[in-house]
């Protein structure tokens, strides 16, 4: 009997200037499914009342005290003392409402680590050497190598800060992973492929006959 795609969601994390992006978008459009990149997972953050500023101070690690939530989410999480409390509750439950609705691709957020109770599920982490970030932010934000190492610098902390404030972990730790990826050693294309051959052989698995 033939099988088919079980519900199928992939968490990728991935150094800044790895190309994760591209490489996210390329799966989910090969494999036909929806895309959640970090903007559109903060948008959504934000259309149920938790403000850019909020989620930029939960990025830096500050502790952000609140009287209570307001509208249609107070029921949520009014049981959170701190903002910075509910934002994290907030982002959390959004990512897993996500991964629940439809099959997708999640890039960043602390997905891999937020989901990683449900099954099947295919968790990757992809990363360049630091040269080769340096060069790819240079080239995609028009800058000298000195403010594209910076840039790099900013943005390594600020996720890890991140992460930090979501998951109390390392943002490097493996285990919350199934797959490491050096994303110069194959390319975007050939990246996406492997990505793919692995997701078919780990959800076809797992999927029912019909």
């Amino acid at each position: 009997m033939e099988k088919v795609m079980a519900h199928l969601v992939i968490t990728i994390g991935c150094e800044y200037g790895a190309k994760g992006n591209q490489i996210g978008r390329k799966v989910a459009d090969d494999l036909g499914i929806r895309f959640y990149d970090r903007e559109m997972v903060d948008e959504i953050i934000r259309e149920v009342g938790i403000p850019k500023e909020i989620m930029e101070k939960v990025e830096e690690g500050v502790t952000i005290a609140g009287k209570g939530a307001e509208g249609d989410v107070r029921g949520s999480f009014s049981k959170y003392a701190d903002l910075t409390e509910r934002a994290i509750h907030v982002q959390k439950t959004i990512i897993r409402k996500l991964s629940a609705r439809e099959s997708c691709v999640i890039i960043g957020r602390s997905a891999d680590y937020i989901l990683k109770e449900q099954k099947p599920i295919l968790r990757i982490f992809i990363y360049a050497p630091n040269d080769v970030r340096v060069k790819n932010v240079m080239e995609s934000h028009n800058l000298s190598e000195d403010d594209a190492k910076l840039l790099i610098l900013e943005k390594d902390k600020r996720y890890h800060k991140r992460h930090m404030a979501l998951t109390g972990s390392n943002r490097g730790d493996r285990h919350n992973r199934d797959i490491l990826i050096n994303s110069d050693l194959l390319g975007v294309d050939k990246t996406a492929q492997l990505i793919e051959e692995v997701a078919r052989k780990v959800f076809e698995k797992d999927a029912p006959e019909k």
